[in-house]
């Protein structure tokens, strides 16, 4: 069974100005929640022989994160590079970036992706919900605890009221777990090996923006030739249209907007503001 165990770096104990909104953080780390999916994934890799790969979306700064997940036992570990700014919005909002940026860079789609279940700086627990959409995969949230039975894997979620919930997890999954269990303690031959282990980082791939403008459409300036009359109020009001007929505002519609837009071209090359494509100037 291949197994990723998706870790985050983001703040720690964000601090939020009561009278100017500003944030402020001392440090950056993986939380408990990303730490306890770090240890049940060692787990169920001893219990399934399978293998794990930690993953984790961050600056250089994260290969830190990924050092003590192979120190814990990972068999291999990537960084996404990219970086955050402390911004509400990013805290509010990164869920399906961090979510995109996970799912490429992993090469096949694995049985298994445990997160945690909330970030320590955003918290929103979206990016769980986001990866699976990603991977088309099946979703478990809220997990506090993994068994196996066989060849499959058991979920159990914390329902109100002290119940349980046991869900029999289809591959591949996407599970989210609550901090509730320590990452194991790894021993010094395995830290010294893991802090000279190269870390792999892949880029980023930035979604393209679309291309918005600010300002309303307009059509193109109609061209009229210079004016020939020979006195300069002819001039005028040849240039003005003062003495010509006026043609009524036209209504496009209602018509389908198929039609409405045929009809909108129309009248936009019938009057000079749109040039008729090539080929199409003998058209009736």
């Amino acid at each position: 069974m291949h197994i990723v165990a998706a870790l985050s770096w983001s703040w720690q104990r964000v601090r939020v100005d009561p009278l100017t909104g500003d944030l402020d953080a001392d440090h950056r780390g993986a939380g408990a929640a990303e730490l306890a999916a770090l240890e049940h994934a060692l787990r169920l890799a001893d219990e399934l022989d399978g293998s794990v790969l930690a993953v984790v979306v961050g600056p250089p700064e994260a290969d830190e994160v990924l050092q003590t997940a192979l120190a814990a036992g990972a068999d291999d570990a990537v960084r996404v590079e990219r970086d955050t700014p402390l911004e509400p919005r990013w805290l509010a909002a990164n869920g399906a970036d961090t979510a995109r940026a996970i799912a490429g860079a992993l090469p096949t789609t694995p049985d298994l992706v445990l997160c945690g279940d909330r970030s320590s700086d955003g918290a929103t627990g979206a990016t769980p919900a986001f990866l699976a959409a990603r991977l088309g995969a099946a979703q478990a949230l809220g997990v506090v605890e993994l068994q196996t039975d066989g060849r499959a894997v058991l979920a159990h979620r914390r329902l109100d009221g002290g119940r349980r919930e046991v869900l029999r997890l289809p591959t591949p999954a996407v599970v989210s777990v609550e901090g509730g269990v320590r990452l194991r303690r790894a021993s010094l031959p395995a830290v010294l090996a893991a802090q000279r282990a190269p870390i792999r980082s892949v880029p980023f791939q930035a979604r393209p923006q679309p291309v918005v403008s600010a300002r309303p459409r307009r059509p193109r300036p109609r061209e009229l030739p210079p004016p020939s009359g020979a006195a300069a109020h002819d001039r005028i009001v040849e240039l003005t249209g003062a003495l010509v007929e006026r043609t009524p505002p036209t209504v496009v519609g209602p018509l389908p907007p198929a039609e409405a837009a045929d009809a909108l071209l129309e009248y936009l090359q019938r009057h000079g503001y749109h040039e008729r494509p090539r080929g199409e100037e003998s058209a009736p």
